[in-house]
């Protein structure tokens, strides 16, 4: 034994062991060798961390360009460098969530408003919302309208009537939100979001004679049609495979929107005329680009409405 060497003999060793046991020699011998490969993988990856944490430079997340620790924009394409420390805690692996995203934000107000809604409730709200709790924040309906509130045409899109109808919803909202933000950009995609949404709840709203009206799925199925319209102009494989998507994410919503008594007025109005917008509008690096003096009022307005819009949520009109 005065010969063992831990570094190299080891697995001799355990393999040794176990076939004085009975084991297979041959399975123990795969299985340590695979921990021991793992390991060593651990290990190595662990020092680069360390010594890509230690690293002082920045690179770009835009062009990918090498970068010196001082400087707040790239010396190569002019955009904005994130801080040394933010970059520290990327390399480690901690993410930050992208709070540039319109996506992001949106459900984020979201996640606020329900809170906002439980507090008001009490705890028999963190599940499901009452009826009054509804109309009290801005569930829409027709009587309310016809009274004059119009401005709940728009602030039932940031309701939910329960925890599992926000967060269908949410998921929905991540998954297709940062695709039409690449596509077409923020300012538009928020004017889309809020316009489609209201033209879904304008739908809904001469369609349905009675019941309230609340959630963002109409918006939702808004920025769904947008990517279906943008892929069917499109034309490539790559666009016809985010149409047919889409088409099957609308076919699923309006099926399962029948079974379960939901509002598929806002639904397919907002599918629509999202659709609509996402075939004859241009990309954000075609001919309508992000600079466009078109692109900037769609952005004000796309602003003005949602800020309105959350005003009034979180504090209704007596």
């Amino acid at each position: 034994m005065s010969d063992f060497d831990p570094k190299s003999d080891w697995i001799d060793w355990l393999t040794g062991i176990a076939g004085f046991l009975g084991m297979n020699k041959v399975k123990i011998r795969w299985k340590l060798m695979t921990w021991r490969d793992s390991w060593q993988h651990s290990k190595q990856k662990a020092a680069n961390t360390v010594e890509e944490v230690r690293y002082k430079h920045k690179v770009c997340p835009h062009c990918g360009t090498l970068q010196d620790e001082r400087r707040k924009t790239c010396l190569n394409c002019g955009k904005l460098l994130m801080p040394h420390w933010l970059e520290v805690l990327k390399r480690v692996g901690i993410g930050l969530p992208q709070v540039q995203s319109v996506s992001s934000l949106l459900t984020l107000t979201m996640i606020l408003i329900y809170i906002r809604m439980v507090f008001f409730q009490g705890p028999s709200g963190v599940l499901a919302f009452d009826q009054d709790t509804l109309i009290r924040f801005g569930a829409h309906a027709r009587e309310f309208t016809e009274d004059g509130q119009f401005w709940r045409i728009s602030t039932a899109m940031f309701l939910h009537a329960g925890l599992m109808h926000i967060a269908f919803n949410l998921f929905a909202l991540m998954q297709v939100g940062p695709m039409v933000e690449q596509i077409f950009g923020k300012g538009r995609m928020l004017f889309l979001y809020m316009v489609t949404g209201i033209i879904g709840n304008i739908a809904s709203e001469m369609w349905i004679s009675h019941g309230l009206a609340i959630g963002a799925s109409g918006a939702i199925m808004g920025l769904i049609g947008v990517a279906a319209g943008w892929g069917q102009k499109d034309g490539t494989p790559m666009g016809q495979g985010i149409r047919d998507q889409m088409v099957k994410w609308l076919v699923y919503t309006v099926m399962f929107g029948f079974f379960i008594g939901a509002d598929n007025a806002a639904h397919l109005a907002g599918f629509a005329s999202g659709a609509l917008f996402g075939y004859f509008y241009k990309p954000r690096w075609g001919d309508w680009g992000t600079h466009t003096f078109l692109y900037k009022v769609e952005t004000g307005i796309g602003i003005l409405l949602a800020a309105a819009t959350v005003f009034l949520v979180f504090f209704p009109p007596a």
